[in-house]
């Protein structure tokens, strides 16, 4: 017992020792005779002053700590006098019983108003250029970059034990760029953080405003759980939530919610995010609202700047009453997203991308964003842009006028973007919706290389046809340049014409060749700069909007003074149409209309003047011994004659004037030519009657003569005979 009383009494004294030499060291310690020692030390490391504006204090129990008033470090020479660094106090401390325990635990660094200002001038140069040339650079080493992650675990090994906590509150930081105009500001800094001890989980927390003048306002704050160990740093149940808004931004407003859980491998250097999650939400500004939804496993290696995203998913929701049905969703998806950033490397894998209804398939690849070069290959089953787009056809256009085309647009065209692009993609779709037309079968492929832009092969099938051909334009010189060589086969061209303009004032099984070239800006300039050939042929059609025929027996009941036929329908029937010629500066050209129809034939020449949507054309008209096809009457006096019939002005209303003037005069003429025709058939048969009986005349006087002079022989011969005889007796 008396041992015990000792060793109690002993360590009774031995507490009351140290109390009283605590108590007398706080009693006659003075930090504050420490201030030109601590400013002269900064000077000799930095450059800079170092100035205390308030005392230092201490304080003894239950924790041993020091607490600064006010202290500031100037600014480097030719940035003002304001100072680069200020706190407006500070406080550490450190348990005092973990002093006894050789364990010391260093509680709570407590900063408040703490100001870091940073500047970069005109010239380049910075306030804290100086504060870095100072420091010893490391020498470098063959090692391999591994040791860099076993220098920070020792570093984290020897930081052992626990720290309890981190207040900064009312802190300010500021970055300002002369050259660039910048002037980020980020105000109300606040960070609390729990006690901090290795491999034990430990909550932080982080609000800031941040400001670039007008172009950037954002609200900031960030909440996790951060565990510490010898090999890496998680960030579990991370969230972090902003509201931002400022001129840079096409919203007016912008919220941002992340979430996941983060741990970064030291020694690796390498990223992670699990169960990663975005909210964006943007009001304002272009679009009315804008909702983005985005989820993903990440593995970013920051030694090899490898980013790999597995079972990627974006949503998004897009709503204003400027969008064509006031809304859109989509969606796009992928197995694996790999950016390799070093080689400026991206690509898809698995790709489905979702617009309204439909679905796109395939892969997307991007050797290199920056040339930029792309790859992909996409196919649907469906798409329907015409619904993506809101286009509900009511009815069919108003027609134009001569001379009163559509308004002239620009066509801009991302002319630099296309001289570096790259590109070589494919497309299947299986049914299109497009413009009001629907096609099926659709592949094409899409090449570009140097501002060159082609698409070939270009094939679908449309109406009951087939359409084959290429597309091309050319942005190497500074007009753009376009041209199309396309060939339709067996359409049938009124449907066609009935989705795409809502009317069809043509009907038929048609085939179309074309091949043309144009250059310009401006749609006004690619019609007047239209250059190629043109042909068309339809078969067991009708025009529709006239009837060429009863304007024909109009004009032969005016002729004959008789009351014209009522009319039984507006179109005319033809059995095949036949047109084909070129086009010259936006005006097509063709010397051979051929329209074969009931009791009619036609043939024509003229012109049609692609940007003034304007015709000129001049046929000839005749009626033909036939009853198949529309009603008409017979053969008459006006059969086979040419009945001239003029086409002009607006393509979509055109005047057919049947010219009576001309089919008199041409009437005339036929009747002189009938005229002239009876007259040498008449002569000629005079000439034949009169040749004949001359040849006739001159035959029997041959045959006179033919027997005159056999008489005369026969007589002479009688003679001689007779002669003869009388010698011989």
């Amino acid at each position: 017992m008396n041992i015990l009383k000792k060793m109690l009494y002993l360590l009774g004294l031995l507490l009351l020792v140290t109390v009283l030499t605590l108590g007398i060291f706080v009693a006659t310690f003075d930090a504050n005779s420490y201030k030109q020692e601590l400013a002269a030390l900064a000077r000799e490391h930095t450059g800079r002053e170092l100035s205390f504006d308030g005392d230092i204090g201490l304080t003894l129990y239950p924790r041993l700590g020091m607490s600064l008033g006010s202290m500031r470090v100037a600014n480097a020479p030719g940035f003002g006098d304001q100072p680069m660094l200020a706190v407006n106090r500070a406080s550490v401390s450190v348990d005092l019983l973990s002093i006894f325990s050789l364990q010391p635990q260093v509680d709570r660094l407590q900063l408040d108003g703490l100001t870091l200002k940073l500047h970069k001038n005109k010239a380049g140069l910075s306030n804290f250029d100086d504060l870095l040339g100072k420091k010893d650079t490391p020498a470098k080493s063959d090692q391999p970059s591994s040791k860099q992650g076993s220098d920070t675990s020792a570093r984290l090994q020897l930081a052992g034990g626990s720290f309890g906590g981190l207040d900064i509150t009312n802190a300010g930081l500021s970055w300002r760029d002369d050259s660039t105009g910048d002037d980020y500001q980020v105000s109300d800094l606040n960070v609390v953080s729990g006690a901090v001890q290795l491999q034990q989980p430990f909550p932080l927390r982080v609000n800031l405003v941040v400001r670039n003048r007008e172009a950037l306002s954002a609200q900031v704050e960030l909440t996790t759980d951060v565990t510490l160990d010898s090999q890496s740093v998680t960030l579990a149940s991370l969230q972090l939530n902003g509201d931002v808004g400022g001129t840079m931004l096409p919203s007016d407003s912008l919220r941002i919610e992340l979430g996941g859980d983060l741990r970064y491998q030291l020694a690796a250097a390498q990223l992670a995010v699990q169960g990663f999650a975005a909210r964006m939400l943007a009001q304002g500004g272009p679009l009315q609202q804008a909702k983005v939804v985005l989820a993903g496993e990440i593995g970013f290696d920051i030694a090899q700047q490898a980013l790999d995203v597995a079972v990627l998913d974006v949503q998004a929701e897009l709503a204003d009453p400027s969008l064509p049905t006031g809304q859109l969703q989509t969606a796009l998806s992928a197995a694996a997203l790999k950016a390799r950033l070093a080689q400026q490397a991206v690509q898809l894998e698995d790709l489905q991308l979702t617009l309204g209804e439909d679905r796109l398939q395939g892969y997307l690849r991007v050797p290199n964003y920056l040339q930029p070069r792309v790859e992909f290959d996409l196919k649907t089953q469906r798409l329907d842009i015409d619904s993506l787009l809101g286009d509900k056809k009511s009815g069919p256009p108003a027609p134009t006028g001569a001379g009163d085309a559509d308004e002239d647009v620009a066509i801009p065209l991302p002319k630099d973007f296309m001289r570096a692009l790259q590109l070589d993609g494919r497309l299947t779709i299986g049914d299109l919706r497009v413009a009001g037309l629907k096609l099926t079968d659709v592949a094409l492929r899409a090449q570009a290389d140097q501002g060159l832009l082609t698409i070939k092969p270009l094939g679908l099938s449309l109406y009951q046809g087939t359409l084959q051909g290429d597309l091309t334009l050319d942005v190497r010189q500074e007009i753009p340049r376009y041209a199309v060589n396309q060939q339709l086969q067996a359409f049938q061209i009124g449907a066609f014409m009935r989705d795409f303009t809502g009317e069809d004032r043509i009907s038929g099984v048609a085939a179309t060749n074309l091949k043309l070239a144009t250059r310009g800006e401006r749609l006004s300039e690619l019609k007047a700069g239209l250059n190629g050939d043109l042909g068309l042929t339809v078969k067991d059609g009708a025009l529709k909007g006239f009837n060429l025929r009863h304007k024909l027996e109009t004009a032969k009941a005016k002729f004959r003074g008789e009351p014209g036929p009522a009319e039984e329908g507006r179109r005319t029937d033809f059995s095949a149409l036949k047109l084909s010629g070129r086009v010259v500066d936006g005006v097509f050209n063709s010397e051979d209309l051929d329209l074969q129809a009931p009791l009619l034939r036609a043939a024509g020449r003229g012109s049609a003047n692609l940007a003034k949507e304007t015709v000129d054309y001049r046929v000839d008209a005749k009626l033909v011994k036939t009853t198949k096809g529309q009603e008409g009457g017979g053969a008459d006096e006006l059969n086979g004659v040419p009945i001239p019939v003029a086409i002009t002005g607006p393509w979509l209303q055109p005047k057919i004037d049947v010219q009576l003037d001309e089919m008199m005069k041409a009437k005339l003429e036929a009747e002189k030519a009938r005229v002239r025709e009876l007259i040498e058939k008449e002569k000629a048969e005079v000439e034949r009657k009169l040749a004949a009986e001359k040849a006739k005349l001159k035959a029997a006087q041959e045959r006179k003569l033919a027997a005159e002079k056999a008489e005369l022989q026969k007589k002479r011969e009688l003679a001689i005979a007779e002669e003869k005889a009388r010698l011989e007796q």
